[in-house]
């Protein structure tokens, strides 16, 4: 639970220090949890390079197929000259590369019916603008149902608040471990394991839902609030607060990236009612005085 709020940051960050201990010193985080962490993160971020790859193949086959679909592009038009002429000089000129129609007069039936699919299928993948990532983010989505993942219902029926159930938590936990500042001999946590690491957290974290969560306890985040308004800069257990709070600044900035792109492809596979704002009315907590009266 981060603390009141009247917590100068030397105190907020020797409180978390003192509560993430268990986190900071287990042995195996950096060289087993982190890097299994990053071979997810990696492996999600070569997708999304391989979808990136395939949309800039699948533009130019559209552009190098229009001419033989009839699909000529706006020309531009001199003063005093019409569009239509234009348009249907430009129609009568390119009519004998318009594949579909040369191949139900010349064809065989086989061929015609290889033509019309081969051109329904063109159209259909410029109206849909089919997507490999979506289709593979829906899939590491089903793969995340066990409980273990959001913890059992809240008990205020709202969500969870000291509890540290969710990933989230976790993942905050971890987050405050490699935004430390290290050494001057040391590797830090983006020369060991690259971006991959943040992809992994930041995907697990919005595929179950629990990215605005995340904002809004992550321990960092609000060590660097307080800090920003503050600007004090003291040594609390050999960590240099101003270079922690940049650090953290700097991941902050990396994970709203990584956000805005995987909300971008998930929107886009989330139907139609799932998008209608769902507003919930809680009832206020009721002192215990009133409730023994009532």
């Amino acid at each position: 639970t981060p603390p009141p709020s009247a917590f100068v940051p030397p105190g907020i960050l020797e409180f978390f220090h003192h509560q993430l201990k268990d986190i900071i010193e287990y042995a195996e985080l950096k060289t087993d949890v982190f890097q299994s962490l990053r071979e997810v993160g990696n492996a999600i971020l070569f997708c999304l390079l391989i979808e990136q790859a395939l949309s800039q193949e699948e533009v130019c086959d559209l552009l190098h197929a229009a001419p033989f679909q009839n699909i000529l592009p706006r020309v531009y038009i001199k003063e005093g000259e019409r569009l239509e002429v234009r348009m249907k000089r430009l129609e009568a000129k390119y009519a004998p590369l318009h594949l579909v129609p040369l191949i139900e007069r010349l064809g065989t039936p086989q061929q015609i019916a290889i033509a019309r699919e081969g051109d329904l299928l063109t159209k259909e993948r410029l109206c849909c603008g089919l997507s490999m990532f979506e289709v593979i983010l829906t899939r590491i989505r089903s793969y995340l149902q066990d409980p273990i993942w959001r913890g059992p219902p809240p008990t205020n029926g709202v969500m969870h608040v000291d509890e540290c159930v969710e990933f989230h938590r976790l993942w905050s936990a971890m987050q405050f471990v490699y935004c430390i500042p290290v050494g001057t001999n040391e590797f830090t946590a983006e020369q060991c394991f690259g971006d991959g690491l943040n992809w992994a957290g930041c995907s697990i974290i919005v595929l179950l839902g629990q990215q605005r969560r995340f904002d809004l306890f992550d321990f960092c985040y609000h060590l660097l609030k307080v800090q920003r308004q503050d600007g004090k800069d003291e040594v609390i257990k050999n960590v240099p607060l101003k270079k922690m709070a940049d650090r953290i600044r700097k991941y902050q900035i990396l994970n709203n990236e990584v956000f805005a792109i995987l909300n971008k492809y998930m929107k886009s596979v989330e139907t139609d009612s799932s998008t209608v704002e769902h507003v919930r009315c809680f009832q206020p907590p009721i002192h215990q005085s009133l409730a023994t009266t009532c």
